[in-house]
């Protein structure tokens, strides 16, 4: 027999519907992340690459920098040596630092003349973006490529992603799998590291399985111009410029390619101060991209609605933090208002106790099935697996209030400066070996 909740004092029956809520949308979130598992084991047909083009376009190589003395030369000297015609390519660095980074990339263009470009900015205005939009209008390739300053393509970059271009004239960007070039520096990169194979093998693979929301991923990626000029080119008003020009892309019909199998490394935050920002720069800018076009996604044409449900939970992703920290929250009035034997026993006379278990079931199962699936495809033993789950655990718990800091103030409207996350320029072979497998 099930007993309704006027069975239960006032105050058990506001804290039990308070965790109702928290639960079931939390619950949502893990129903979600079970079906984009499901679909990235799907069967999915591989692409043969396509044939190279008669002639090979003119590329420009987009790199941002902001302070990156550590870095800078390792980017520029992989995109030097990438398998490309030289009279095809240009690099534009735009140089916003006020260290010895100025230095290092004057040295590269005057060593390369027409080739290494270096632009430089009265102020910081529009950070990221504002740079790449500076770049943009600064560039003759039809083709850009973008690459953040701790990020190191491979020689084959430009010739195994162009050709995709050439299958379809609607194709905006492919995106390529990014790795990692520190993994095992300490526990802190053994949990980002899972996140981010999670991020790609999972969730970016599903996503491009089911032809869902593109997102380009801030690096590792090369556009078509025309695509990036169609939609307004590279905003400043969020802090998540690489979703923001994606969610236009998306709504502007175009389309994308994801490439698994073309693998581009770059640096893990190896601090927990780093990793802390960068999470707060990016749930901040998430939600503040789920506040300006929630609108046109619910209201807007040309978009299926499973496609609409699916966009607004990946923009609203980070939500999951400040849920998690209401509900943290709230086990204390729990545990004050019902008895040590609630849980037992009458508890499971409740009416709402199924959708309770159900979503329970979905918070908690999804993590596992999640990375572990992760760590089931890079073939990783797991003891190392759940060594790395165990990793990421400590940080999620870690970032829990900051982030959801993050996610209230784009909620209200609080703007934050562009915080870039410091790079190192930390590099080991085994992890550049893992970050190759599949």
């Amino acid at each position: 027999m099930n007993y309704p909740l006027s069975w239960l004092t006032v105050p058990q029956q506001v804290v039990l519907i308070s965790l109702l809520i928290v639960t079931t949308l939390l619950g949502i979130y893990g129903l979600n992340w079970l079906i984009l598992t499901a679909i990235s084991l799907g069967k999915h047909s591989r692409r043969s690459k396509p044939s190279d083009p008669k002639e090979w376009p003119k590329v420009s190589i987009h790199i941002p920098l902001y302070n990156e003395m550590r870095v800078a030369s390792r980017i520029l000297d992989a995109c030097l040596a990438l398998d490309y015609p030289r009279d095809k390519l240009e690099i534009i660095v735009i140089d916003d630092s006020n260290d010895g980074t100025s230095r290092i990339v004057d040295g590269y263009g005057a060593r390369f003349p027409g080739l290494v470009k270096v632009l430089r900015r009265p102020d910081r205005s529009g950070y990221k973006a504002g740079a790449l939009q500076l770049a943009l209008e600064n560039s003759s390739g039809d083709f850009i490529a973008i690459f953040d300053a701790d990020y190191v393509p491979p020689r084959d970059f430009l010739r195994a992603t162009i050709p995709y271009f050439y299958e379809d004239d609607r194709i905006a960007f492919v995106q390529t799998r990014l790795g990692y070039l520190n993994k095992f520096s300490s526990w802190l990169t053994l949990g980002a590291s899972l996140a981010m194979d999670a991020h790609d093998l999972i969730d970016q693979m599903a996503r491009y399985k089911a032809n869902l929301f593109p997102h380009f991923s801030g690096t590792g990626g090369v556009f078509r111009r025309a695509a990036i000029e169609s939609v307004g080119g590279w905003s400043p008003d969020t802090l998540a410029e690489d979703l923001d020009l994606s969610m236009r892309l998306l709504l502007g019909g175009w389309k994308y390619r994801y490439l698994p199998d073309v693998v581009c490394p770059g640096e893990l935050p190896p601090t927990f101060s780093a990793f802390k920002r960068q999470q707060y720069r990016w749930a901040k800018g998430f939600t503040e991209c789920l506040k300006k076009y929630w609108w046109r996604i619910i209201f807007g044409r040309g978009l299926s609605v499973p496609k609409k449900l699916a966009v607004l939970l990946q923009l609203s992703a980070y939500m999951v933090f400040p849920l998690s920290a209401i509900g943290m929250v709230l086990a204390i009035p729990y545990y004050l208002v019902f008895p040590v034997n609630f849980f037992f026993v009458n508890y499971w006379k409740l009416s709402i106790t199924p959708i309770m278990v159900a979503s329970t079931a979905a918070v908690y199962l999804s993590p596992m099935v999640v990375y572990g699936t992760a760590i089931s495809k890079l073939h990783e033993r797991w003891m190392d697996g759940l060594r790395r789950l165990a990793c990421l655990g400590a940080l999620a718990c870690g970032i829990i209030f900051s982030n959801s800091k993050a996610v209230l103030e784009a909620l209200l409207g609080f703007r934050s400066p562009f915080l870039r996350t410091p790079k190192y320029g930390q590099i080991d072979l085994r992890s550049l070996e893992q970050s190759l497998l599949i």
